[in-house]
């Protein structure tokens, strides 16, 4: 049995989900309706943009697990990507959260462009360093809950930036305002990164690869026709969509179906991420009493039955919403970190079947389709809410025809792609017992 990872090490990993989690559902829930409203961009053009800049970027990903897999340096194997990337990111992250009303699609297109580049580059290292702290089955999950846990920390404490410093401006001389919430958000992530990369580079080893990395291109197309591999991008990708709708549509639904404040919605986020800090243990041990992919079954299931019961639910006023948000939320914190979890088992599986480690690659793959989780959704929702006549301006003042459709497409789509994740990750092979045989006869015994 493999020897724990010390706390401190844990926490050095986690660090860099600080600054790394900004680039999730925090921007979606912000920047999209910020660019379509306080600076200017057409609702439709919005969408396309933040949807097409991830499309353009996935075989980024492919390119960065690849020259990961093929690292061998004095510095390690993942620091380097790690670092290089996280200063990358910084660069984007000031041109997209400090861009002037009026800007240019095109100048829009390229700040998001930038960011997501040294975001891939720094989240494929991250992920894919963290499978390769341990080969202990139930270690993984404990490995990638802090990971979780981190990721839930900050999405609270980013989302409650905006409403904090346009409550306390005032005091400062500042005019309450969104794009005094964005400034602060963005000033915040560039202040955490530099932090969290010397946290994560100097406290946490970084070992080579226990088997030759893969030698071409070739290889590469190989060892992503595994279907191991494309059944859990499958799983992931569903799991990821449900949130990728709620991040995209959940201000307009309760803005303009339930009659809240901009404020009001976006604080009820506040409760969804909540429960994740009571989630991710929860459901750390239930992978330990049955296994991660039984733990991944019952968790997205669940949350498909309780976002229709959030949706379908007559509006009894904020603290209701309130409730049915924290009770949402601690399913939905479960299939993130269990599936890179699995994926960790995948990897060792498919060095044990093909000799090569191709662990970068498929973590790179992994955060390729938790983009395209969060992609689609944006794109697709608002194409169809610009298409059936919604106006983001308006809110409650929308037809009573466009709020409907608006509702349609904040419940259909989560709850499909959730009972779809959650039967796929059923079927699932790899338990505590093949993975131990797997580990045992990579290393000979």
């Amino acid at each position: 049995m493999a020897v724990p990872l010390k706390r401190l090490t844990l926490a050095a990993f986690a660090a860099p989900c600080l600054p790394l989690t900004g680039v999730g559902l925090p921007l979606i829930v912000y920047l999209p309706p910020y660019y379509a409203g306080t600076l200017g961009l057409d609702l439709a053009l919005t969408g396309i943009i933040f949807s097409a800049v991830r499309w353009i970027d996935l075989p980024l990903d492919i390119v960065f697990g690849h020259g990961i897999d093929r690292t061998d340096t004095k510095w390690g194997r993942f620091r380097p990507w790690m670092v290089i990337g996280g200063l990358v990111m910084m660069a984007g992250l000031a041109l997209v959260f400090f861009a002037e009303p009026g800007l240019s699609p095109l100048r829009a297109f390229l700040g998001l462009l930038l960011m997501y580049a040294g975001y891939s580059a720094a989240a494929v290292a991250h992920t894919s360093w963290g499978q390769a702290l341990s080969t202990d089955y139930h270690e993984r999950s404990r490995i990638f809950g802090w990971w979780q846990g981190t990721n839930m920390i900050a999405l609270m404490g980013l989302l409650a930036v905006p409403p904090l410093v346009n409550a306390l401006g005032p005091r400062w001389g500042l005019e309450p305002s969104t794009a005094l919430g964005v400034h602060a958000m963005g000033w915040v992530l560039l202040a955490l990164m530099l932090p969290a990369l010397l946290a994560v580079s100097s406290g946490v080893p970084d070992a080579a690869p226990l088997h030759v990395s893969p030698q071409g291109w070739g290889d590469v197309k190989t060892a992503l026709k595994r279907p191991l591999l494309q059944r859990l991008l499958l799983i992931d990708l569903l799991a990821t969509l449900p949130a990728g709708f709620g991040g995209a549509l959940l201000v307009f639904f309760f803005e303009a179906a339930r009659g809240f404040s901009q404020a009001d919605a976006r604080l009820l986020l506040l409760f969804y991420f909540a429960a994740g800090l009571i989630g991710a243990p929860l459901w750390g041990w239930v992978a330990r009493r049955t296994s991660k992919h039984m733990a991944v079954a019952w968790a997205i299931g669940s949350y498909a039955v309780l976002h229709m019961g959030l949706v379908l639910a007559p509006n009894a006023g904020f603290w209701v919403a309130a409730a049915g948000m924290l009770l949402a939320g601690i399913p939905a914190v479960a299939p993130p970190f269990l599936v890179r979890a699995m994926l960790a088992d995948v990897t060792d599986a498919e060095t044990l079947a093909t000799g090569r480690s191709n662990a970068g690659l498929y973590y790179a793959v992994l955060v390729g389709v938790q983009k395209l989780g969060y992609a689609i959704p944006v794109g697709l929702a608002y194409a169809v809410l610009d298409a059936v006549g919604f106006d983001a301006k308006l809110g409650a003042a929308n037809t009573q025809s466009a709020i409907d459709d608006l509702v349609m497409l904040f419940l259909v789509p989560p709850v499909v792609s959730a009972v779809g994740a959650a039967w796929l990750a059923r079927g699932w092979t790899i338990d505590r017992a093949a993975q131990q045989q797997i580990i045992a006869e990579l290393h000979g015994k």
